[in-house]
């Protein structure tokens, strides 16, 4: 009798072991699928994000500064001309004051303020406007031109005063333009914005739609920072200087036609030997500048592209090193 018991006992201890292990199984393989699906999400967001769990190409919403062109100079934030509108914020602009349909933005009257990371379309036409972008550190913004025509009397249209990086992406077969009329009233004890298009930060533009920025009184484009600009028609006229990356410019493609009373194309950072220099390799540009066509500290380099200059100055100007090929320069 007592041997039955045991036999039974021990047949049922097999029988719960038995499943006990199939559960386990069950249990390991769903998490590696879960979790194999999870790393395979990682990549495109329906704007182009990168906001997955995968190591190093994860990061925020706008992120994956890891993944670049082969060149290693672009990121994919640079690079990306994409966006989902249904999930975008959406800014319009009319004279009698701007409306926000989304988060991270709010208006007053005329003037928009940015003040959380996403991507903004913005369209409309306002005579008399602003768009000032603020937010943290490692927070990156995408604006999207749609059409967007905004001047501003007193201020620069668009101020960029903090955050990680910014783009300008440019809608297919729309043009935007940015404008001021007068001084600004606004600037600040370092003489900032001075430029109608301004940034503190990283600027990119891309896309392929086009972009005229007009000043009278100041630069057409400027950031503190790295410039660049991956795609799109630009076309800028500036009583100042026409293009200024402080740090750096870098082309990649696109059509820029730049007229100004002073440096066409130029970039200042004199303290860093990693800085201050003009990168083109392609697009074509051209520069009717009253000073120099391209001016920068440490080096100018052109490997491809068309470029036209017409200048009072020198049309290539650079303390350090020129590399430029034959038949780039027209």
């Amino acid at each position: 009798m007592k041997k039955r018991i045991i036999s039974a006992i021990l047949a049922a201890a097999c029988i719960i072991a038995m499943f006990a292990f199939a559960a386990c199984d069950t249990g390991s393989t769903g998490s590696g699928s879960e979790t194999g699906g999870s790393g395979q999400q990682g990549g495109q967001t329906p704007s182009g994000g990168n906001n997955g769990n995968n190591g190093s190409n994860g990061g925020s919403q706008q992120g994956g500064e890891e993944l670049t062109d082969p060149t290693g100079r672009y990121s994919k934030f640079d690079l990306r001309a994409t966006y989902d509108e249904n999930t975008s914020t959406k800014i319009s602009f009319t004279d009698g004051g701007a409306s926000v349909n989304g988060e991270g933005a709010s208006a007053e009257g005329t003037t928009v303020l940015i003040v959380g990371e996403g991507t903004f379309i913005v369209s409309g036409s306002c005579s008399d406007g602003q768009i000032i972008v603020e937010v943290k550190d490692k927070e990156k913004v995408q604006l999207v031109f749609n059409g967007l025509k905004l001047a501003s009397k007193t201020k620069a249209p668009v101020w960029v005063k903090s955050g990680d990086k910014v783009s300008i992406t440019l809608v297919d077969g729309t043009t935007s333009t940015l404008e001021d009329t007068a001084a600004y009233a606004d600037a600040n004890a370092d003489g900032e914005p001075n430029a109608c298009l301004f940034s503190k930060i990283d600027l990119t533009i891309n896309g392929t739609g086009t972009l005229n920025v007009k000043s009278v009184v100041n630069n057409g484009i400027t950031t503190k920072d790295d410039l660049k600009i991956v795609s799109g028609t630009i076309n800028v006229t500036a009583k100042n200087h026409g293009i200024r990356g402080n740090d750096s410019v870098s082309i990649r493609d696109g059509a820029i036609t730049v007229t100004c009373d002073n440096d066409g194309i130029k970039t200042s950072k004199d303290d860093d030997p990693e800085k201050g220099y003009i990168y083109i390799e392609g697009g074509t540009i051209t520069v009717n500048a009253g000073d120099d066509g391209l001016q920068a500290v440490t080096d100018i380099t052109a490997t491809a592209g068309s470029i036209k200059l017409t200048v009072g100055g020198k049309t290539v100007n650079c303390d350090g090193t020129t590399n430029i090929k034959d038949g780039v320069i027209k």
